[in-house]
């Protein structure tokens, strides 16, 4: 057994806040030893490979418990238009990466943002149409409940004047009820579907390899996986897995629609170390930002309209206490104070059915509660599974939260530090693509709460704010507890799995300073004592 040894005056191991000058040392692909130098040195022998890390930072992998891997992995390829600021920029964008019209593929690049753009409007058809007449164009947003779409990729779904909205989903029309090219929520989810059916495993597993490379990069070393749509990578995902060149672990669910029979055969297939199977998941409504989010009261800006669930109730809570009486966990989106109620009374009732069996059920996003429910978390073993770089990052008073729920409810957007003090548990992840990949900037946002100019001034709820720890342990042990993995990574500790990412700074030094945070450099990953990135 050849050994690596780690030598840093920085040793995170997500245990404590107390950082450790010494070794980690590795051997085949798990941690063997944390500890002082002293000690560690006993361990070192002619053929131990050491790094030496000094002042550098070297912590436990980060695990990105929520990202929409294909889904991203699809946009980084033909254009992420995150931070265009119009709609015109956003297809200069497009086509910078994609300049030909050549109508033998898909454009499908995304991550676009109206409410940054100057006038706030959608986006039409016809600026796509201006260069791609061939070309069918199919662009998610940055919250994946909306797409912009051309002419052509209308064509090509048979969508006209005359398509029925489907329950749930809208296709935005013209006075004369042409459609303008935006799609709304469940429009979206068979045109997506179409168009990736498209693809065979092999082509998707080279998407899955540029994910797990561009998350390398970044010191994520572990991944939830979430089905958009229902859209499953798990065949990819075995490929690369199968060739060894699977440098992510991956965790994935499927959807909560699925038949029984086959979410236990997928359970009984997944389950290596790499590649699992962890649950199925479903959406209990949209986005507040897209007046979909399901509100127990009406929305501030449209008095008479608190929008709706996707799921039934009575439906959710026989399916979710089918799920849990035979073992599986459930992972329910949902942004609005009402359905994160509603989320919360159906793993009650499968708890009340079936007994505690710590399948440590999730709720996703969680942008609006009732301070009512808050405590719920801890009381029924609910995991909180939040994306803080969600939180407003660009002009704090312009946010569409003031007008759209208002001030009072908006106090209780996120409340992570809530839920932690009420016994709750938090998972952290990005939500890619919906958010960059980079975790360092959802750590900077839950440690201060500010936006990327710093408002408001002493950050948006500052009550809510976390320590630097409770933000590192989140994203590292709370992510592997919530993916029932605590016992094989998520800290530094021997006998665990050695997945290790090593950053430029210490993160305690510089976690409130923006630019340090988000520029920071990765020196090194480790997924499995492999080095998969860097030195």
């Amino acid at each position: 057994m050849k050994k690596k040894a780690l030598r840093c005056r920085n040793i995170y191991t997500s245990l404590s806040p107390a950082l450790t000058d010494g070794y980690v040392i590795c051997g085949d692909d798990e941690i063997i030893f944390v500890g002082s130098e002293a000690d560690g040195k006993e361990l070192i022998d002619s053929e131990t490979e050491i790094f030496d890390f000094e002042d550098n930072f070297l912590m436990p992998g980060f695990n990105d418990f929520h990202v929409h891997l294909l889904s991203g992995a699809l946009m980084e390829k033909d254009g992420v238009l995150r931070y265009a600021e119009s709609e015109e920029e956003a297809v200069r964008q497009l086509l910078a990466k994609n300049p030909e019209d050549t109508g033998d593929r898909w454009i499908l690049g995304g991550a676009w943002d109206n409410f940054r753009w100057t006038e706030g409007k959608l986006p039409t058809k016809e600026s796509l149409d201006r260069y791609y007449k061939k070309t069918p164009v199919f662009l998610l947003n940055k919250e994946c409940h909306g797409a912009w779409a051309n002419s052509e990729a209308l064509r090509r779904f048979h969508i006209t004047g005359d398509t029925p909205d489907p329950e749930n989903g809208s296709f935005f029309r013209y006075d004369d009820g042409e459609p303008t090219g935006y799609i709304h929520e469940a429009a979206v989810i068979p045109m997506l579907k179409g168009i990736l059916e498209e693809m065979t495993p092999e082509e998707m597993s080279g998407y899955a390899r540029a994910f797990a490379q561009m998350a390398n990069s970044y010191g994520v070393t572990s991944v939830g996986d979430l089905p958009l749509y229902g859209i499953r990578g798990e065949k990819a995902y075995k490929l690369l897995e199968d060739a060894g060149d699977l440098s992510v672990r991956i965790n994935f669910a499927v959807a909560f629609s699925e038949e029984l029979d086959e979410v236990l055969r997928t359970r009984e297939a997944y389950h290596s170390d790499m590649l699992r199977f962890i649950g199925v998941k479903d959406f209990l409504d949209g986005t507040p930002m897209g007046h979909t989010g399901f509100m127990l009261e009406p929305y501030t800006d449209m008095p008479d309209f608190r929008s709706n669930t996707m799921i039934e109730p009575e439906y959710l809570k026989t399916r979710v206490a089918m799920m849990a009486e035979n073992d599986v966990k459930v992972r329910l989106h949902a942004c609005g104070d009402a359905a994160v109620r509603l989320g919360l009374d159906a793993y009650q009732y499968a708890l009340e059915l079936h007994g505690d069996k710590d399948l440590r059920h999730c709720i996703e996003h969680i942008e609006a509660i009732s301070p009512d429910d808050i405590a719920r978390f801890g009381k029924l073993k609910v995991i909180a599974s939040v994306q803080p770089d969600h939180l407003p990052k660009y002009d704090f008073e312009g946010h569409p939260f003031h007008t759209m729920i208002g001030d009072e409810r908006m106090k209780y957007s996120w409340p992570f530090n809530s839920i932690r003090n009420t016994g709750g548990k938090l998972a952290f992840g990005t939500d890619y693509p919906v958010t960059e990949l980079n975790p360092l900037r959802g750590i900077f946002r839950a440690v201060t709460r500010l936006t990327d100019e710093g408002e408001p001034d002493g950050g948006f709820s500052p009550q809510e704010k976390l320590t630097i720890h409770d933000s590192l342990r989140a994203y590292t042990y709370g992510s592997a507890y919530a993916s029932d993995f605590e016992d094989r990574n998520g800290s530094l500790e021997s006998g665990k799995l050695a997945d290790i990412a090593v950053f430029e700074k210490n993160t305690f030094d510089c976690a409130d300073d923006r630019s340090g945070m988000f520029d920071m450099k990765v020196l090194m990953t480790m997924v499995g004592g492999k080095i998969v990135y860097g030195k």
